[in-house]
């Protein structure tokens, strides 16, 4: 695939698989707990769109059943990379009541998605809720997943495993920044 001269690679296919795995023994270690303590397995949530193909190599990752389930919502306009004022949720009927929950998304800016998706899915009953984020920037303290692969100090925009620029290049098997000015 021809990668845009802008794009520079910040983590490599081998880099992402190692984080990946040593995020899913962490994970095993709660899932197994959950399953031990109520005969139920965690329901792992991917965040959609980018955090399906995090989600898909980290619940292979974890070494014990994991329920799917997953949550679409809209944060960012697309077209200026701009946060929205509000965010849509679409939970797709989703029972999270007397459950453990896994949040699963690619990135972590403000963690308002997260938090927010953390609150509903309480309100609706979850007994633990907990978020994996590939990639969480170290540019506000608001939130900290409890399993994070990265930490990110710039603002640059990532492209690549599930993060786009303007729709494109999701399927790059790396993540790239895109170099400022491009």
């Amino acid at each position: 695939m021809d990668i845009p001269s802008h794009y520079r690679q910040q983590y490599s296919p081998e880099d992402i698989q190692q984080r990946v795995q040593e995020m899913g023994k962490e994970i095993t270690t709660w899932a197994k707990d959950v399953h031990d303590r109520t005969g139920q397995d965690v329901i792992g949530i991917p965040i959609l769109r980018g955090g399906i193909f995090f989600f898909a190599d980290l619940v292979r990752a974890v070494d014990t059943s994991i329920e799917t389930s997953p949550v679409r919502t809209w944060g960012y306009q697309t077209d200026t990379k701009s946060l929205h004022d509000e965010m849509a949720v679409d939970l797709q009927g989703l029972q999270p009541e007397g459950r453990s929950i896994l949040l699963v998304d690619d990135i972590c800016d403000t963690g308002r998605t997260l938090l927010q998706l953390s609150k509903d899915l309480k309100a609706m009953g979850a007994i633990d809720v907990r978020s994996a984020t590939l990639i969480r920037r170290d540019i506000d303290d608001t939130f900290f997943p409890e399993y994070t692969g990265f930490t990110y100090a710039g603002e640059e925009w990532f492209v690549g495993y599930g993060m786009e620029d303007n729709d494109r290049f999701r399927n790059l098997e790396g993540i790239y920044v895109i170099e400022k000015g491009a």
